[in-house]
């Protein structure tokens, strides 16, 4: 199958869900100028955290870090410093800085989680995986993780193993749309097509018109409904999804391929060529409407 619907794993947005209040457990609470300045400079990371200014959370860090190093609430900071440090690129000190933060909180969930974030950054699945384990260990009900040691599975060919994390992601979490879309591919993948239409649409169901990941399970979906010969209601999919999402050319695609298939040529060139317009790249097109040799 094309990778029209694909399975990502993001980090940059998970990572500024994930980085920690430092001030939230700092200790030796004091009117000190020193101490003001400390707590000061910690809300400066956190705020450049949240701005995704990798460079400048990281120089306040330092800084605050370097004002108290023996504080207990540092354990956040270097969490933090590691979350920054690994966004820039920086993956041997943001794994220094996670293994400062573990030796003097082992069992830490938000270090341990953006430790597992940063590796998947790195492309350091394995150790992902460890660290994932470790989490699971600790809260068996953890989402992010449970869900994205799924999709490493899957992407591993552990297709067992994925279906279980997804299918108790699907029921843990009512809200949570990689439970059912990963599930979607599971079966994809497998070859079982009907199967994986159903859970689909359930994905689809858990999302709503400006979700990011709508779009996505749009494409799967009509695309899947295509190969199995549904083409009315890929046609129907495909018709909604385009009002919800006007500028996306992967869809167009998809239209014009379904449209072919029921042999109205001249409406599927002419989704082609929007598709073109909208930027999808010959490649993809070619799968869809491969040229004649």
């Amino acid at each position: 199958m094309c990778r029209i619907f694909t399975i990502t794993i993001m980090v940059a947005a998970c990572a500024i869900a994930q980085a920690a209040s430092a001030t939230q457990n700092i200790s030796g609470i004091n009117d000190t100028p020193e101490y003001r300045r400390y707590l000061q400079l910690a809300d400066s990371a956190q705020f450049f955290i949240g701005k995704e200014n990798w460079s400048e959370a990281a120089r306040c860090t330092r800084e605050a870090l370097r004002m108290d190093p023996g504080n207990v609430g540092n354990v956040m900071l270097f969490n933090n410093l590691g979350l920054a440090s690994g966004m820039e690129g920086k993956y041997g000190e943001a794994m220094q800085c996670f293994e400062i933060a573990l030796g003097r909180a082992p069992k830490s969930l938000p270090v341990l989680t953006s430790k597992a974030k940063i590796q998947i950054k790195s492309s350091d699945t394995a150790g992902a995986m460890e660290t994932l384990e470790t989490i699971l260990s600790i809260d068996s009900l953890a989402e992010w993780p449970l869900q994205t040691r799924g999709l490493l599975k899957m992407r591993n060919a552990d297709y067992k193993g994925a279906f279980d994390d997804f299918s108790r992601l699907t029921k843990l979490y009512p809200n949570n749309t990689w439970g059912p879309g990963g599930l979607a591919k599971c079966m994809e993948i497998q070859g079982y097509l009907s199967e994986a239409a159903g859970y689909y649409a359930d994905a689809i169901k858990r999302t709503l018109p400006d979700d990011e990941d709508r779009v996505e399970f749009q494409l799967g979906l009509i695309e899947n409904l295509g190969h199995t010969g549904k083409l009315s209601e890929a046609l129907d999919i495909a018709k909604d999804a385009i009002n919800e999402h006007p500028h996306d050319g992967r869809l167009y695609l998809l239209r014009g391929w379904i449209k072919k298939l029921l042999l109205i040529y001249r409406e599927a060139e002419a989704d082609k060529k929007l598709a073109i317009d909208y930027g999808v790249d010959y490649q993809t097109v070619e799968r869809f409407f491969p040229e004649k040799r």
